[in-house]
């Protein structure tokens, strides 16, 4: 599964749109499109029992998305004045299917793993699925051979560049549901019984879980209001070929392979909320190195590479956000409470990405526009609405450490006890 994302989605998705001639606005709305969808993951408990369990469910919603996504070269040969339209529904499609997949898996996981091991069972899955993924910098670097070739061509000649690693994506996904299909399910949920508002509700009104979804709605806002401006920065102002952005990709992907394993162990030991606060103070300074990647004087723009390696921290964020919901839910409500802070995290993050995304294109009337042919050579002024934006993340993903303090996770703890090694708490 992982190879196979790895060529569908991602950094190839992003330059397709840019190529296809996206604006700030229209490529935010494409960056937007997949949360925005994953919103309705709210109705994935009600789905999950009406489908008489989770694997079932599971299976049947990562099939749909996976068939889907052959739909990519279709996008890419139709006139450009539909295809970033066709973009945009082809992502919000896609995205509903894997998000209502990923609420049944994580509860399915919930279910077949033992608490105890749960943090070092997800951060060695992890590691493995990063480790398959390190090698897909070889469609990158396939994509730029094959559009360099054919530049004096059309540009659907050029586009069959995305579309060919895409389909070997797509096999590799469909292939993938085989050994999913052979992991042992659970006892089917009770009924297909419409939930009570209460039932609802109880994410949102349990004192111990709403920090943590607090959280997670700040943590998406830092990341979104960035995302437009992270997407084309590397490509637009820096000059870097989708290939070397694959390599920096896969550099974080074996920091992330590094990181993983430890990240669950010390959250199966000391907690989850340690390890979120690191990988959080991480990543906010990730941003400063945005600021200081700039296209002159010539090797500035490499220092890009040293946000990729704290980006690492992320590692930290995939394995805890889904621990600590399972952990703090009722065994009856996983699916719920899953579905809450999934669905908080979307919404959140498909608005600021579409604020930021329609902020950058304001901040880029009121300074210079951009040119065209800008790359390595923009002014200082055709820089600025970019380091804004990057001032902007680096304050509010600060911020997000405080809020990660803040969760309550029984028998967590903090790093001054773990400094001093006894937990006073």
């Amino acid at each position: 599964m992982s190879i196979g994302l790895g060529l569908t989605t991602g950094d190839i998705f992003r330059y397709l749109a840019m190529d296809l001639g996206a604006s700030g606005l229209q490529l935010s709305w494409i960056l937007a499109a997949p949360p925005l969808a994953g919103m309705l993951r709210l109705a994935a408990p009600a789905a999950i029992r009406g489908s008489g369990g989770t694997k079932r469910f599971c299976l049947a919603m990562f099939g749909a998305n996976f068939a889907l996504m052959l739909a990519l070269p279709v996008v890419g040969q139709a006139p450009r004045a539909i295809a970033i339209q066709l973009l945009i529904m082809l992502a919000c499609t896609t995205q509903l299917c894997e998000a209502l997949g990923w609420v049944a898996y994580w509860t399915w996981w919930g279910d077949i793993v033992p608490l105890p091991i749960r943090g070092r069972y997800f951060g060695c899955l992890q590691t493995w699925r990063l480790v398959a993924l390190i090698p897909m910098l070889a469609g990158g670097c396939f994509a730029d051979q094959w559009i360099g070739r054919n530049a004096a061509e059309a540009i659907e000649a050029r586009l069959l560049g995305y579309a060919i690693p895409n389909a070997a994506g797509v096999v590799c996904l469909l292939a993938s549901l085989i050994p999913l299909a052979l992991v042992p399910g659970t006892p089917s949920l009770p009924s297909a019984r419409l939930l009570s508002w209460r039932e609802l509700a109880a994410p949102w009104t349990d004192g111990r879980f709403r920090p943590f979804l607090t959280f997670r709605g700040w943590f998406a806002l830092a990341n979104g209001i960035t995302q437009t401006v992270q997407s084309s920065y590397p490509k637009q102002i820096l000059g870097f070929r989708l290939g070397q952005i694959m390599a920096m990709s896969s550099l974080m992907r074996c920091g992330q392979a590094a990181y993983s394993p430890w990240a669950g162990r010390l959250s199966d030991r000391r907690g989850n909320r340690p390890v979120l606060t690191l990988s959080q103070t991480l990543v906010a300074l990730s941003m400063a190195l945005f600021i200081v990647a700039t296209p002159q004087p010539p090797g500035m723009r490499w220092l890009l590479v040293g946000a990729y390696v704290l980006w690492s921290a992320y590692a930290g964020h995939n394995i805890c956000l889904p621990n600590l919901a399972l952990k703090l839910a009722p065994d009856a409500m996983r699916a719920e409470y899953i579905a809450a802070q999934e669905a908080i995290g979307s919404l959140v993050l498909a608005l600021a990405t579409l604020a930021g995304g329609r902020l950058f294109d304001l901040l880029n009337e009121h300074f210079n526009p951009l040119p065209a042919d800008a790359i390595r050579l923009a002014a200082v002024e055709h820089l600025q609405p970019f380091m804004i934006l990057f001032a902007a993340g680096l304050a509010m993903r600060l911020s997000a450490v405080w809020f990660a303090g803040r969760i309550q996770e029984p028998g967590s703890w903090n790093w001054l006890a773990i400094w001093r090694g006894r937990n006073t708490q």
